[in-house]
Order: C-alpha cells, then structure tokens, then sequence
C-alpha cells in the first residue's frame, strides 16, 4: 500500500515474485493460463496419459466414407410443402371449398376453414417421374440424383415442437442435436474450428439454442454459433 492508501503495482507483483512461468500461469486468473498451455502442449504431443486422448479426434467408422461432406439446411418459415415439392391434386379440384375442423392454429372447436391452391403447378421431373412445381425447374431436372421422402408426419402444429423434433427428435424434452450427434461419434479432422458450427442469424429459432445444444453429451460437441456482424 502507498502512503496515501492505493494499492500499488508492486503490490500487485508481489505474489509473483520468484515464481516461474509455469508457476504464475498456474496461479495467475485462477488459472486459466494453464488451461491454454494444457491444450497447447496436447496438441504438440507434449503431455501424455490421459489429458492426450483428445474427445474431438477423427474417429474410425463402422463402414467406409462414401459422402466428402453433409450439408444441413433447415428454413425455418420457408417455402410450403404443397407449393414445392408435396403435389395436392384435390388441393386444385377442391380450390376455395370450405370444410370444419376441430383443430387449427392451435386453437379447438368447431373452425370453419378454406382450402387453396398452391400457386404453382407441378410436372413430372427425369426420368423417375417425381413430381416438382414450376418454382424449382432445375431441381426438377435433377430428381433422379435426389432423395425426396413424402412420408415424414407430425402430431404437433406448433412451430416450437416441431422445430425441436427435426433437431433432437424429441417434441418435449431437450436431447442432444442432429450435429452434437455427429461431432460425439465422428469427431473432426479440422483443428481450426470447433466440430460443429452453427451459421444463424442473431435472432433465436423456435425452440432456441436447443436445436444445436448437447444436452447430456459433454458440452464441448454442442454446436458454436456464428451470428453476422
């Protein structure tokens, strides 16, 4: 302490007087610094015995690779199934009819609703037929090299629960993602990022950080989320 009560920078030296470097990363930030030297001596094959089993090496697969790479894209609020790649012929013939339903927009009773059209048509698409609308003409040319699934279902209309199920497949509890999966059972080639990268935009999706969380994998296979700016 100085004469007139401050703390001093010598003060603040004081603990670390004498001691090595390795001693003050120990010590110094509650030893954060060790942390970072830990993983640096790690990576350089510096340390042995337990801390070298690294939890994101690549790991050996059952079968050999076939894909180089696995794209992911989820819309959410993106374009109808009925309008892109689901044809509703009766959706075309039953244009403007109203039926009742005891369900709808999550709310119950006896609701009165009109069906519509999708606002494009649909036509066949290479040589296996599958039926694509106007709205992707080039996709549609490509279908034989495509994997479309018509048969996927929910019994849930909430955007919430449903974004959630795609992600974890759960509608009502938190289990780990679609990606966490992938880094716990493949691990990364690539050391300059973390194995699994989230790209969204700053504003939560349904069901929030959830759909790329861990849940009760360790926390370091939970998705790194970058957001613009």
């Amino acid at each position: 302490m100085t004469a007139e009560g401050r703390t001093s920078k010598a003060d603040f030296a004081r603990p670390f007087v004498g001691c090595s470097r390795r001693e003050m990363l120990r010590r110094a930030a509650g030893g954060f610094g060790s942390l970072a030297l830990a993983g640096t001596l790690v990576e350089a094959g510096g340390l042995s015995g337990s801390l070298q089993a690294d939890p994101l090496a690549p790991k050996p697969s059952h079968f050999k690779a076939k894909a180089k790479a696995v794209i992911f894209l989820y819309s959410t609020g993106g374009v109808s199934h009925v309008d892109s790649f689901d044809p509703k012929p009766r959706l075309f013939r039953d244009h403007n009819k109203s039926m009742m339903v005891d369900y709808f927009n999550n709310k119950f009773g006896q609701i009165e609703v009109y069906l519509k059209q999708p606002n494009w048509q649909f036509r066949p698409g290479g040589s296996c037929g599958t039926e694509v609308s106007d709205l992707f003409p080039f996709i549609r040319s490509k279908m034989d090299d495509i994997c479309l699934i018509r048969s996927m279902s929910t019994e849930h209309q909430d955007h919430f629960q449903a974004t959630l199920g795609m992600h974890t497949g759960s509608f009502s509890f938190a289990r780990p993602s679609m990606g966490a999966w992938v880094s716990y059972g493949l691990g990364t080639e690539n050391r300059n990022l973390p194995s699994f990268m989230v790209l969204a935009p700053s504003k939560a999706p349904y069901a929030g950080t959830q759909v790329w969380g861990s849940s009760f994998l360790p926390a370091f296979h939970q998705g790194a989320h970058v957001r613009p700016g």
